[in-house]
């Protein structure tokens, strides 16, 4: 199966036919039973209208790319039968659990699956914790500072929402999430004392779910992160592996990842070559130290095309195995850290891939459902909005897993790897394999910048795909013009 460079979608396909879509949702929608759940937390209703029905509306719209108000400027086909205000009122309820209502929906996914016949263990589950920018145009919205967009490379005005997604084997689910400001050094959010002051707020009852999410956004997103993945161990949710970039590498958040059911999650991640020291042979070292010290160890890695150094040591008290990893011509050398110390370079390789699905997931989110796009001043609303994003796009994942990820039973066991589609790892493993093939030795990328840039920028993914295909047919040639003489 070939590596195609646009193939890295999970749901654009789905809402391609978006009339279709609607009404499949309809019935996806039931099988997840939310009047249960808002029944047992005395929320059935909300103004005298099931809070089931505002919630699923609420869906419809995104899928539809409308906001509440552009929906009721269109009537809706005259199929609305309530006011717009209810809904705007569903947005700010101080009562709603949004968290448990998210936690709820990926533990019925997985319900609906084990039903169904489906396997939903893997040697593969992981959690992976990523930050995304939700950018904002105006300054009255509550919370609201600059922030730092590390895709634009910039201050932007806004808000930085920390994801929690977990990742069964085969989908990625978004299961929790916090959005944080950021006040600076200043403490004044880039916005100046006054308008700080100026920004729209608003009292909360302190026994109510909006209450710990407000006090949540001040929080320090890697607190954050671990209180995350308590909760979802605690749910019965027991992931293999913890993900995250090199912002989250370091010995205190590293612990407290080992620390969940007594060790049994490994962390994976990239480190920065830093002034960070590691133990090793009875010695401290940085990683351009050990870099200098152990180059004799150098391996080649034919199918990444790239060289690694392989070491044991320890990051404080917490026992890691260390990659030293060098692309094609680069001089320059990355660090990855894995805390199973029996892993193999390949299969800490391929693992780390997994966390690019967490940016398909992102991109996805803001560009199909409307991540980030509500605009009203409230912050129980930002919650409510992100929340309805990732339950729609977790019910049109389910659609994407019964119909694609998943054979048709023995019928098609013998066919089982032409009949059913690639997962998105593995689609981003091809995809980052045949780049560097083609790539690395030539202009010498890292596999996080090709990562990056495959994902979320779609016109470097089209240069990428004229760049690869003009070396492979050059290269091509190179092996006809041997062959002939």
């Amino acid at each position: 199966m070939d590596a195609k460079l646009d193939n890295l979608s999970e749901i654009s396909k789905l809402l391609s036919v978006k009339s279709k879509m609607s009404s499949d949702i309809l019935s996806l929608f039931s099988k997840f039973g939310f009047g249960r759940l808002l029944c047992r937390l005395s929320l059935e209703k909300h103004d005298g209208i099931s809070a089931v029905q505002q919630i699923l509306s609420l869906c419809l719209f995104r899928i539809n790319g409308e906001t509440i108000h552009s929906i009721y400027k269109k009537n809706f086909y005259h199929l609305l039968t309530t006011g717009k205000n209810c809904y705007y009122r569903m947005m700010v309820r101080q009562a709603m659990n949004w968290r448990r209502l998210l936690s709820y929906t990926v533990l019925r996914f997985e319900c609906i699956l084990r039903k169904n016949g489906i396997q939903t263990e893997s040697e593969n589950s992981c959690v992976i914790f990523d930050d995304t920018t939700l950018e904002k145009t105006g300054r009255k919205f509550e919370h609201i500072t600059k922030v730092f967009d590390h895709v634009r490379m910039n201050y932007v005005l806004g808000y930085k929402l920390l994801l929690c997604l977990f990742f069964d084997g085969k989908s990625s689910l978004p299961f929790d999430f916090s959005i944080h400001e950021e006040l600076g050094k200043k403490g004044d959010g880039g916005l100046g004392k006054k308008a700080l002051r100026s920004r729209f707020s608003k009292r909360r009852m302190k026994e109510s779910p909006a209450y710990e999410r407000n006090q949540e956004c001040g929080m320090s997103k890697m607190d954050s992160a671990i209180r995350m993945l308590q909760r979802m161990w605690k749910r019965g949710i027991h992931p293999h592996y913890a993900l995250a970039d090199s912002w989250f590498a370091c010995e205190k958040f590293i612990e407290e990842i080992r620390r969940v059911g007594n060790g049994a999650i490994h962390y994976i991640g990239l480190a920065k070559m830093g002034k960070t020291k590691y133990f090793v042979e009875n010695k401290r070292h940085n990683a351009a130290e050990l870099v200098a010290m152990y180059a004799r160890r150098t391996k080649c890695c034919r199918k990444y095309k790239c060289q690694y150094i392989e070491l044991r040591g320890c990051l404080g008290n917490i026992p890691v195995r260390i990659y030293l990893i060098k692309y094609g011509r680069r001089q320059t050398w990355n660090i990855m850290l894995s805390t199973d110390l029996s892993m193999s370079f390949v299969r800490a390789f391929e693992l780390y891939q997994i966390r690019w699905n967490i940016e398909v997931v992102n991109k996805e989110t803001k560009g199909h459902l409307g991540l980030g796009s509500y605009m009203g001043r409230d912050f129980d609303g930002q919650i409510a909005d992100a929340t309805l994003c990732y339950i729609t796009y977790i019910v049109m994942s389910l659609e994407k897993r019964m119909s694609e990820y998943e054979t048709m039973g023995e019928l098609f066991a013998d066919m089982e790897d032409d009949v059913m589609a690639l997962t998105l790892w593995h689609r981003v493993l091809n995809c980052i394999e045949r780049l560097l093939a083609a790539l690395c030795d030539v202009l010498g990328f890292s596999v996080s910048e090709i990562g990056q840039l495959i994902v979320t920028d779609s016109a470097m993914r089209n240069n990428f795909e004229i760049m690869v295909q003009a070396l492979e047919d050059r290269q091509q040639e190179k092996l006809t013009t041997v062959n002939i003489f």
